[in-house]
C-alpha cells in the first residue's frame, strides 16, 4: 500500500484515528492510566490508617505524576495522527505491559493482589491494527518519551525498596551511635537512694525525608533477697524535640513491647522521626530505690535498646552495678 498524501495526513490529523485501531486504543489506554496515576497521587494527600514512609510516598507519586505527563502528552498526540506518537506508542505500551507484570508478581509475593489494570489496557492497545502503513520510523522525539519512562515506571516499582523503612535510602543499625552511662555510686556504699543514667545517640548518615515513630526502651533488672524490686521509676526529665517520655507509635510498638519483657521493670520513648530528623540527642531517667534498706542486694544490670521503624534494634553496652 502506498504512503499517505500530505492531503490524506492532514485529513487524518484533523479526524484522528480511526475507531478501533492501535492509536484510538492506545489514546484511550493511556488517558485512563494518565486518570489512575493522577487519582492516586490525590489520595496520597489522605493518608490511610497504617502510616507509611513519606519518601516512599514522594518517590512513588513523583513517578506517578511524571507518567501521567508522558501518558497525556503521547495521547493527544495520537488523537492528531502525529506520526512520532505512532511510533512511540508500540513500545512503551510494551514497557508499561512488563513493568505491570513485575509489579503483579511482587505484590502476589508479598501477599497482595490488585488489579492489573495496566497490563489489560497495554494489551488491549497491542492486539489492534495500527492506522498508519507503513509504520512511523523512530524519531528523537518518540526515542526520548519512551526512555523517559524507564525511571519514571522504575519510581514507582522500586519506591518501597528505595524509600520504605529500612529501604536503600533510610538509615540502617551500622550508623547508629549510642552509649548508655549510669551513675551505681560509689563503691561500698551500698544501695543508693537513686540511680541518675543517660542514653545518648547520633548517627553516621541521615536520610532524605525522615519519617515514622522510632522507640527507645530502658530496662532494668535487679531484687533485693525477697524478690522484692531493687528500682522503680523516679524522675523522667524533659527531653528534646520529638522525644515523647512515655508514649508508643507505628511501626515500632510491637517491637518494644517485646523488649520490655526482657527486662523486669522499663520505660519507653517515641521518637518522632518527622520532628526528630535523625539529630544528636540524649534520654535522662532517674531509678528510685523501692525500699529503704534493702537485704542482699542483686546486682542491676541496665539495658537500652533503639528500636527503628519496627525493623530492626540496636543495644548499648549493658551497664551492671554492684554493691
Amino acid at each position: 500500500m502506498s504512503d499517505f498524501s500530505a492531503l490524506d495526513r492532514a485529513a487524518l490529523s484533523i479526524e484522528g484515528p480511526s475507531s478501533g485501531s492501535r492509536e484510538a486504543r492506545g489514546s484511550i489506554a493511556l488517558k485512563v492510566l494518565a486518570a489512575l496515576n493522577i487519582v492516586g497521587v490525590l489520595i496520597a494527600f489522605f493518608p490511610g490508617s497504617t502510616p507509611v514512609a513519606t519518601l516512599l510516598v514522594f518517590l512513588f507519586n513523583l513517578g506517578a505524576a511524571s507518567l501521567a505527563v508522558v501518558y497525556l502528552i503521547v495521547a493527544f498526540n495520537l488523537d492528531r495522527n502525529k506520526p512520532w506518537a505512532a511510533a512511540a506508542l508500540p513500545p512503551l505500551l510494551v514497557l508499561i505491559a512488563v513493568a505491570g507484570a513485575y509489579g503483579l508478581y511482587t505484590g502476589l509475593t508479598g501477599g497482595k493482589f490488585r488489579i492489573p489494570f495496566d497490563i489489560v489496557l497495554a494489551v488491549w492497545a497491542l492486539l489492534a491494527r495500527s492506522d498508519l502503513k507503513p509504520a512511523p520510523g523512530q524519531s528523537p522525539r518518540s526515542v526520548g518519551l519512551v526512555a523517559a519512562t524507564v525511571p519514571m515506571l522504575a519510581l514507582m516499582l522500586f519506591a518501597l525498596p528505595l524509600g520504605g523503612w529500612g529501604g536503600q535510602l533510610d538509615v540502617h543499625e551500622p550508623d547508629l551511635q549510642a552509649a548508655l552511662a549510669v551513675e551505681c555510686g560509689a563503691p561500698g556504699s551500698g544501695v543508693p537512694a537513686e540511680i541518675d543514667l543517660h542514653y545518648d545517640w547520633s548517627w553516621r548518615s541521615s536520610a532524605l525525608l525522615p519519617s515514622g515513630t522510632d522507640i527507645v526502651v530502658i530496662g532494668w533488672t535487679g531484687a533485693d533477697a525477697d524478690g522484692h524490686p531493687l528500682y522503680t521509676i523516679g524522675d523522667i526529665p524533659a527531653d528534646g524535640t520529638g522525644v515523647f517520655p512515655g508514649l508508643a507509635g507505628y511501626p515500632s510498638t510491637d517491637m518494644a513491647n517485646a523488649i520490655a519483657h526482657e527486662t523486669t521493670g522499663s520505660f519507653r520513648w517515641a521518637i518522632f522521626v518527622d520532628q526528630q530528623q535523625l539529630q544528636p540527642a540524649r534520654i535522662e531517667l532517674t531509678l528510685r530505690r523501692a525500699r529503704d534498706s534493702p537485704t542482699g542486694p542483686q546486682p542491676l544490670v541496665i539495658t537500652a535498646t533503639y528500636i527503628h521503624g519496627g525493623l530492626w534494634r540496636h543495644d548499648a553496652q549493658k551497664v551492671t552495678c554492684s554493691w
